[in-house]
């Protein structure tokens, strides 16, 4: 999600997210050790003021350039930051990774303690939504329209009277802040992290896959996260010996992104919006969807069960609202006959008078 704002709307390239999702996962881990919540805002504020660290000597640059800048900043925190002892500054004790790994446990919401794999995945799941909500919002707002007018051309952002500084600062500390409580939700579910898992080599098929989504689109965030994880899971669990290949799957989507240049999610966007118009379909697949998890829920049915089914109602139903809204095919009307057997049209007058040209 966090390369939304900072490479789809502003088009600022930054391939050390990983990086800052790791900063937030070490803060979350120190000082959310007790499941404080207040850590997880801490987290992300940390991750924050990180990114505009990283936003100010990137600010000449940009493209290509911009890429190699903070893949060598990924590199720095990899490599040397993250992998120094513990020590202190101005009485404080600063720690990371300190040469080996950092437990993180989950929080405290509201007198429960989180802990379990659904609970985190649920907690996960509220928190992706309230970004994705906030990112879509933000696309809407004068901000966004300002982000927007600097990815076109920062020369003529700057001639308008925008303030480079200050837009690159703002948008790279809030896709920083993103990753930041990605990082610290990562790390609850894995309950350990290392330096090597927030590395540049393991970021850059991340960024390939929410490339290959579309960076322009909110759902992005969640279909890279399922796309990244679960197709290299489910081809390992039932084929082994297929690992190797599995590794293959981020670079060979992106060979294919020459045919959907604007990404996967806005095509499914496009191919789901009859299912999301119709008022039958909708409320129908949502009842059933209901039915179903009661049933899941009262192990009545299996996961299996549950996800098939659901995928395949999905599908028919989007197939025929499709075919519902599906406008008839009008007949052809020869030209003489324009204005009499239909209406006239506005275009009408410049395709007779390109014939007339032609002629």
């Amino acid at each position: 999600m966090s390369y939304v704002p900072l490479a789809g709307y502003a088009g600022q390239v930054s391939l050390c997210q990983l990086s800052m999702a790791g900063i937030g996962a070490v803060v979350w881990g120190h000082l959310g050790a007790h499941g404080q919540l207040w850590a997880l805002g801490a987290a992300i504020l940390v991750s924050a003021a990180a990114g505009a660290l990283v936003a100010l000597p990137a600010l000449r640059l940009s493209g290509v350039y911009l890429a190699l800048g903070t893949a060598a900043f990924a590199v720095i925190l990899d490599r040397w930051i993250f992998t120094i002892p513990a020590f202190h500054a101005l009485g404080l004790r600063i720690a990371l990774f300190d040469q080996g790994s950092v437990d993180i446990s989950g929080p405290h919401l509201f007198g429960l303690r989180l802990d379990s794999g659904r609970e985190l995945m649920v907690f996960a799941a509220v928190c992706l939504a309230l970004a994705s909500i906030g990112v879509a919002a933000l696309r809407r707002s004068r901000f966004g329209r300002r982000l927007i007018a600097l990815r076109d051309s920062e020369a003529a952002y700057a001639t308008l009277g925008g303030n480079l500084l200050v837009a690159k600062v703002a948008v790279f500390a809030l896709a920083s802040g993103i990753a930041g409580l990605g990082g610290a939700l990562y790390g609850m579910q894995q309950r350990t992290v290392t330096a090597g898992q927030f590395s540049l080599i393991a970021g850059l098929p991340v960024f390939l896959v929410a490339v290959v989504g579309g960076l322009g689109a909110v759902g992005n965030g969640l279909f890279a996260g399922t796309a990244y994880v679960a197709p290299t899971n489910a081809l390992i669990a039932i084929a082994p010996g297929t690992a190797n290949l599995v590794a293959l799957l981020p670079g060979l989507a992106g060979v294919g992104l020459g045919h959907n240049p604007d990404g996967i999610v806005s095509r499914f966007r496009r191919q789901w919006e009859p299912l999301g118009r119709d008022r039958i379909a909708l409320p129908a697949l949502l009842c059933v969807l209901a039915l179903a998890w009661a049933l899941r829920f009262g192990d009545v049915i299996n996961d299996w069960t549950y996800y098939g089914g659901s995928l395949l109602l999905a599908v028919a139903l989007r197939a025929w609202a499709d075919a519902r809204q599906a406008a008839p095919a009008e007949a052809e009307i020869p030209v003489e006959w324009w204005g009499l057997r239909r209406e006239w049209r506005p275009e009408d007058e410049e395709v007779l008078a390109r014939g007339i040209a032609a002629g």
